[in-house]
């Protein structure tokens, strides 16, 4: 494969750079809209709906070189940064405290982001148990539960409880969550084993947890172990048939500063894995990513737009058909 990275000194500021051959461009997030995974570069001044995406599973048996930059930009406002958001960014939804932290830093009534609020935290949220490389609870907007899933790498999930608001399904969250771990291995792995008996399980035993005033949330209530069990969702990840037999937790993982070349096996949640290497593209948000083929892969592909899959505060929000319905009496 020839070497074609480019000189990230003049790199100065985010954009967005392709020939037939390989892209530049600093590294945002993988999305999962419609299940399909792609890859957002991040483009401060363009608003995220017009941006070019890189449909990831396209790479999927190729060869690719993969080089991460140790420069970094602030996936925000574009400027240099150690760190992402950078400080000046990091106080302002969706990074501030009280979006992070809900259950105990919201200040619901007396919101100083009204906007925010508005578009992001006065919908319908899902309060759920997903299956990693171990089980996590976390809240998603309703209308974005199964891409939230996919993103996260999960195998499989199911939701617990339906609150009105960000907020309620925090304090729900931060109820459940001291009982489950909320940290995992940020790697390729290989799921969890029993994963659908082990959330309908906890599924189960998450109802004796759930604060008092926000017991009527819960799904669950007098539901048989079989109904529960069946409202287990699988997750869509991309795999090459010779994944499970070539990749292990073990395998390299690329960290900023180097370059490497593999054949793509596949792409859970946000990481590439070949048969060399894992790329994080999760954990290396912020960096200037290059990924490079010998084919002209990117020309034939036309890098593409797709809807607006973050910011549907204008949408009426519709329960998705793998979601049970609400209780009476439920929020």
């Amino acid at each position: 494969m020839q070497n074609k990275q480019e000189t990230f000194a003049s790199f100065s500021s985010p954009r967005v750079a392709a020939d037939a051959a390989s892209i530049t461009g600093v590294i945002d997030f993988v999305s999962w809209y419609n299940d399909e995974p792609a890859l957002k570069f991040a483009q401060p001044d363009v608003p995220i709906h017009q941006r070019p995406d890189l449909p990831l599973s396209e790479l999927v048996g190729t060869e690719i070189r993969v080089t991460i930059s140790e420069e970094q930009y602030c996936t925000l406002c574009g400027e240099p940064t150690e760190t992402s958001p950078c400080p000046d960014c990091a106080g302002e939804p969706p990074h501030a405290t009280c979006v992070m932290h809900p259950a105990t830093h919201c200040e619901y009534k007396a919101c100083p982001y009204p906007d925010y609020k508005q578009r992001s935290c006065s919908h319908t949220h899902l309060v759920y148990l997903a299956a990693t490389d171990r089980i996590k609870v976390g809240i998603s907007r309703e209308s974005r539960a199964r891409c939230r899933w996919a993103e996260q790498g999960a195998s499989h999930a199911i939701p617990i409880a339906r609150a009105p608001n960000r907020k309620a399904a925090g304090i729900i969250e931060k109820a459940i969550g001291e009982e489950w771990p909320q940290r995992r291995r940020h790697e390729w792995y290989q799921p969890m084993e029993n994963s659908v008996d082990q959330l309908t399980d906890d599924a189960l035993a998450t109802a004796a947890l759930i604060p008092e005033k926000l017991q009527p949330c819960y799904f669950w209530a007098d539901s048989d172990r079989q109904d529960v069990r069946d409202a287990v969702v699988d997750v869509p990840s991309i795999e090459a048939p010779a994944l499970d037999q070539r990749l292990t937790t073990n395998q390299y993982s690329l960290s900023a500063g180097e370059s490497r070349e593999g054949r793509v096996l596949g792409i859970r949640g946000g990481l590439l894995a070949t048969d060399s290497f894992v790329a994080n593209l999760k954990g290396h948000s912020s960096h200037v990513l290059t990924i490079e083929t010998d084919d002209p892969f990117f020309e034939e592909t036309d890098l593409r737009i797709q809807p607006n899959e973050e910011d549907h505060s204008q949408e009426r929000e519709q329960p998705s058909e793998y979601i049970p319905a609400t209780k009476e009496g439920a929020a």
